[in-house]
């Protein structure tokens, strides 16, 4: 265990910032020196933030150079009678409201006349297929002719694999620009110890640059509306900043993912045991 040199709190040798006050032991400073867009504690050699990547080489050396903002336009709001439109459409409302009686008077269905019945001769038979006196009349059978409702159509495979993989290619954007917003973004807020996840994906973005990311969504299934179940595999080819060694890996996990407000998310992660990876030097 060594210490911090500014606020001598107890680090590991490995250790890439201070846990306790944010400082780089890298390049170590003794001098006060903060990030102007994130306000993480930075040394002034550093070229970028390690929180939130911002440029500091013109911060720390020249300043931002002030800008002024062009004086705003005066507006002046046309007044809404001067278009032809809007008398257009005064002039055609004044049209209906002088036709709506004369509508309702030609449009009104005349009384009908009831029809007189025939006199009923004794001893004579009802024609044939007539109903019988006092019988019911037969209405339209139930069900015959309306229109049945339709079945919910449940989430297919291509539907669910297409919008996982919409999170997993957030997941891959957020590791090559290395944007830690948007990379927390794309798991669950109830992920397992996402802390020390963000920390170790903070020290490996340190150490390597990504030369090639990509993965393989072999297998989607979907537990019930809100989770899912999927299997992943990542080709990942990475560059050590120190030694420019390039090492390839194959990662294949098993992760489940849970909706947050109507978003698919990664709830949970399973490494699986992969034969076939292997790590590649120069």
């Amino acid at each position: 265990m060594s210490e911090c040199p500014y606020c001598q709190a107890h680090v590991e040798e490995s250790a890439i910032f201070c846990r306790a006050c944010g400082a780089s032991l890298r390049l170590p400073e003794y001098d006060r020196a903060f990030c102007p867009h994130c306000g993480a504690r930075v040394s002034i050699r550093q070229e970028f933030c390690h929180e939130c990547h911002w440029s500091l080489v013109k911060s720390t050396e020249e300043g931002p150079a002030p800008v002024e903002e062009p004086p705003a336009p005066i507006l002046v709001k046309p007044s809404p009678w001067k278009n032809p439109w809007v008398w257009g459409l005064l002039v055609g409302a004044g049209l209906i409201i002088a036709l709506l009686p004369w509508l309702f008077i030609s449009g009104s269905p005349s009384s009908p006349v009831p029809a007189t019945p025939a006199p009923k001769v004794a001893g004579e038979k009802p024609p044939l297929g007539a109903p019988a006196p006092g019988a019911p009349v037969p209405g339209p059978s139930p069900g015959v002719g309306a229109a049945l409702p339709a079945a919910e159509t449940p989430l297919t495979n291509v539907v669910l694999k297409n919008q996982l993989s919409e999170v997993l290619n957030q997941l891959r954007e957020a590791q090559l620009k290395k944007d830690i917003t948007l990379y927390s973004q794309a798991y669950a807020p109830g992920f397992p110890d996402f802390d020390q996840k963000r920390q170790k994906t903070l020290a490996v973005w340190g150490a390597y640059d990504y030369s090639s990311l990509d993965f393989d969504l072999q297998e989607a299934k979907l537990l019930d509306a809100d989770h899912a179940l999927a299997q992943v595999t990542w080709n990942i080819k990475t560059e050590e900043k120190k030694n420019q060694n390039i090492k390839t890996e194959k990662q294949t996990y098993k992760v489940w993912f849970s909706k947050d407000s109507g978003q698919w998310r990664i709830s949970k992660l399973e490494k699986e045991p992969n034969p076939d990876q292997e790590g590649k030097g120069r």
